[in-house]
C-alpha cells in the first residue's frame, strides 16, 4: 500500500501535541500566559476555552499547517526545511490570534507580551519539527 506523503507528514506531527500543551500548560502554571495551546485553539468556535474541543481543534489546524509546509516547498525549494516550517507555522498562529482574538472579539486570545512569546516560541519550536521531519524522513526518501 502507498501512502500519500503530506498525510504522512499529518500524522508524524500529532505527537507533538503533547508537547505543544505540556509546554504552554506549565508556562500557563507559571503565570506567563492564560491559555493553553488546546484552550487557545478552542476558542475559534466558543467563548469558554475547552481542551477537549482544542484536540480536534488541533487534528484540523495541524493538518492544514503540515500541508502548508509541504507544498511550500514547490514554492520555495526545499532548502532550510526546518527554518521555513518554523515561519509557517508562527504565521498561522498569529493570524489564528489575530484574527479570532482582534477581529473575533475572543478576547481571552488577546496575550500579554509574555503569552505572545509562549505562543510564539511554541509555534516556532512545532515549526522547527515539521521542517525537520519533512527533511528528514519525506524528502531524502525521494
Amino acid at each position: 500500500m502507498r501512502i500519500n506523503k503530506p498525510l504522512l507528514l499529518i500524522l508524524y506531527q500529532l505527537p507533538g501535541l503533547p508537547l505543544a500543551e505540556g509546554y504552554t500548560r506549565l508556562m500557563k502554571h507559571l503565570g506567563f500566559t492564560n491559555l493553553t495551546a488546546l484552550e487557545a485553539l478552542s476558542l475559534m468556535w466558543i467563548t469558554k476555552p475547552s481542551w477537549v474541543l482544542g484536540i480536534l481543534a488541533f487534528l484540523g489546524v495541524s493538518a492544514w499547517e503540515s500541508l502548508l509546509v509541504y507544498y511550500s516547498t514547490k514554492l520555495w525549494g526545499s532548502d532550510y526545511l526546518p527554518l521555513k516550517g518554523m515561519l509557517v507555522l508562527m504565521t498561522c498562529q498569529a493570524l489564528i490570534f489575530s484574527i479570532y482574538g482582534i477581529l473575533g472579539g475572543q478576547h481571552d486570545l488577546v496575550q500579554s507580551v509574555s503569552g505572545n512569546y509562549v505562543h510564539a516560541s511554541a509555534a516556532a519550536f512545532g515549526g522547527l519539527i515539521i521542517g525537520y521531519t519533512l527533511e528528514k524522513f519525506i524528502i531524502k526518501k525521494q
